[in-house]
């Protein structure tokens, strides 16, 4: 099965985060939380950002050069045979290297875990990805990676 990963159809984007609310909800769970309190600001795996006059939405896109992958000097950043990118916390360091590497902006760093990092779909968690479904305006939707398609630049 091939990987996804959500993208935002700026059009209905409403702006009222409720994506990076309900993925923080559900990698971490307490709440209700509101966009702008700092554990969601810290935790977010997914962010809303203006882009211009639009809503951009900054997350992993799994590109096939991932300049993130490289950098990394504990193998935390894993390029799978489907293209996927994932990011194995237990080895990151929270050095920053990625997060300097990625251009579309979708690796964070949490302080306070003192590591990075980045959607993972909510894998882990074996569910679709919280953001889609918690989207009221249905502004954002899962698409298949389509490795060769997407590049970091």
């Amino acid at each position: 099965m091939a990987f996804r990963y959500p993208v935002l159809d700026p059009s209905l984007c409403t702006r009222c985060h409720a994506c990076e609310i309900a993925c923080v909800e559900a990698r971490y769970g307490g709440g209700p939380f509101q966009a702008d309190d700092p554990f969601v600001l810290e935790r977010r795996r997914l962010a809303v950002r203006e882009w211009a006059i639009e809503p951009s939405l900054d997350v992993c896109t799994h590109c096939t050069e991932s300049p993130c992958v490289p950098v990394c000097p504990h193998l935390a950043l894993l390029r799978f045979p489907d293209g996927r990118v994932d990011l194995r916390e237990d080895r990151c360091t929270g050095c920053g290297k990625c997060i300097a590497a990625c251009s579309f902006r979708a690796i964070r760093r949490v302080t306070e875990l003192g590591i990075a990092v980045k959607c993972d779909g909510c894998k882990p968690l074996n569910r679709e990805p919280a953001c889609v479904a918690a989207c009221p305006s249905g502004a954002l939707s899962l698409v298949e990676g389509l490795p060769g398609k997407t590049t970091a630049g």
